[in-house]
């Protein structure tokens, strides 16, 4: 008789695989198919399907990701010693059966594994044998357990993260007392260090090893006070979240976007040379840097991908949503730009405290333009469809290098009418010629006309002689 076997997908729904009495049809698919099945099962069901048939046996031994974790296998929260080695030998023996081309793998796992030499041997096949591209190491650290969990001492041999297929890094929850594993790690492109423990000098050394990062993500305490060193002119992205350290240096002419959670050093010992960014904000207050993102956006070559964007647009804009402050610059003109920012906004995930849209100025926006496909002066906003969504929400806009164009004014007006600001706008102009505040007075006055959907909303202009008394 034929059967139905019911698996749930990646998102809870139900999936019913029907498996007839002869398996021949199931033989002949290509495995291509099959991959593409598995790809949205969970990891534990993925593995479930070779009891299917024969057929079904090896398949799962090429899928491109591995998610392994430790608690999932063992069926269990908080992983006790007892049980710890049984997982951690099915995660070794999953590693050691795949045999297809491995892109991605995660795992999460405890400290014992560190202490035995497990976690050294997995590092070493996934990415010495298997030539992995994306690693994501994950210690489970319980805050509330930490007899069974803590924070754990990578202690690696010399370029242990140096194989040239190795282009993605992620480390969560350990400490560095070296950055030997580091050395020669000339590939990576993408390094995030999140909740590690390490001496400035040996974060300065890792950074070193590693030139060819365009994506650097550090959520970091240093147990003594120093300087943080951050040369890179391949970055485009970077986050930091700082505790214990006494200044950060950043060079780094092409980065696009600067995100910050926090830092313990004072203003005068930041020091920022990446010309690109720019902000009419100011986001020290009272000694303490404000947790905001900057962002300048531009089109990438014809071909290429902006991985900066892509960052912002992934599931680590999570990690980012305290950061309720962001200043955009972005040429309105240009319809790709503009697609790109509403991208942005459509994926944060809670309402945002400030939003500073800063539009470049005209020799600005012709240099980034120039090489871009999308250039258009048409309408990009539809009266009819709320920018960038429904959902999305600000308390507060700014308006910087205003100088009312049919764009700026069409992006304003779209907000305000739609109710995507709930509090103010703010603008600021972009010049004092007479012809220029003359348009910039009439774009107000015509702002000030349009609907509201908040009673609280108003609009303020810095300049307080374009705008007329009576729409005060």
């Amino acid at each position: 008789m034929d059967r139905s076997i019911p698996l749930s997908d990646v998102d809870g729904e139900m999936i019913h695989v029907e498996v007839v009495n002869s398996l021949d049809w199931i033989s002949k698919l290509p495995n291509d198919l099959l991959l593409k099945v598995l790809s949205k099962l969970s990891m534990e069901e993925v593995l479930r399907t070779s009891v299917l048939s024969k057929r079904w046996v090896d398949v799962w031994k090429e899928t491109s990701h591995l998610y392994l974790d430790m608690r999932r296998i063992a069926k269990a929260k908080i992983i006790l010693p007892e049980v710890s080695h049984q997982a951690a030998r099915s995660v070794t023996k999953i590693i050691k059966d795949h045999r297809g081309h491995l892109e991605r793998c995660t795992i999460y796992h405890d400290s014992l594994q560190c202490e035995d030499g497990v976690f050294e041997s997995w590092i070493q096949s996934l990415v010495n044998v298997k030539h992995i591209k994306h690693l994501k190491l994950v210690n489970l650290f319980d805050h509330f357990e930490p007899i069974t969990g803590s924070h754990v001492t990578l202690d690696l041999p010399p370029k242990s993260f140096s194989h040239p297929d190795l282009i993605s890094l992620f480390l969560d929850e350990y400490n560095l007392e070296t950055p030997h594993a580091f050395y020669s790690s000339r590939s990576l492109k993408d390094l995030r260090l999140i909740n590690v423990s390490a001496e400035t000098e040996v974060f300065n050394a890792v950074l070193v090893s590693c030139p060819s990062l365009e994506v650097l993500a550090l959520k970091i305490s240093c147990p003594k006070k120093g300087f943080l060193k951050i040369e890179n002119h391949n970055l485009k992205f970077l986050f930091l979240s700082c505790l214990g350290i006494k200044g950060i240096n950043v060079s780094s002419p092409n980065l696009d976007i600067l995100s910050i959670e926090y830092l313990s050093c004072k203003e005068e010992n930041f020091f920022t040379a990446s010309p690109r960014l720019h902000s009419h904000r100011n986001y020290w207050a009272a000694g303490q840097c404000l947790a905001h993102t900057s962002y300048i956006i531009s089109c990438p070559q014809q071909g290429e991908e902006s991985i900066g964007h892509e960052v912002m647009l992934s599931g680590f804009n999570n990690c980012m949503k305290m950061l309720s402050l962001m200043s955009v610059s972005v040429d309105l003109t240009n319809a790709k730009e503009v697609e790109m920012l509403r991208q942005v906004l459509a994926a944060w995930p809670v309402e945002m405290g400030e939003l500073e849209i800063v539009s470049k100025s005209n020799n600005d926006a012709s240099k980034e333009s120039e090489s871009s496909i999308g250039k258009t002066r048409n309408t990009i906003w539809e009266e009819t469809k709320p920018f960038p969504n429904a959902e999305f929400r600000v308390y507060a806009v700014w308006l910087s290098n205003f100088s009312g164009s049919e764009e700026e004014f069409a992006l304003a007006s779209c907000m305000i009418t739609h109710g995507t600001v709930i509090r103010t706008v703010t603008i600021r102009p972009s010049s004092s010629s007479t012809t220029k505040k003359s348009k910039i007075k009439a774009a107000i006055a015509k702002l000030k006309e349009l609907p509201k959907c908040h009673n609280c909303f108003h609009i303020r202009c810095s300049d307080e002689a374009l705008v007329e008394p009576s729409l005060w």
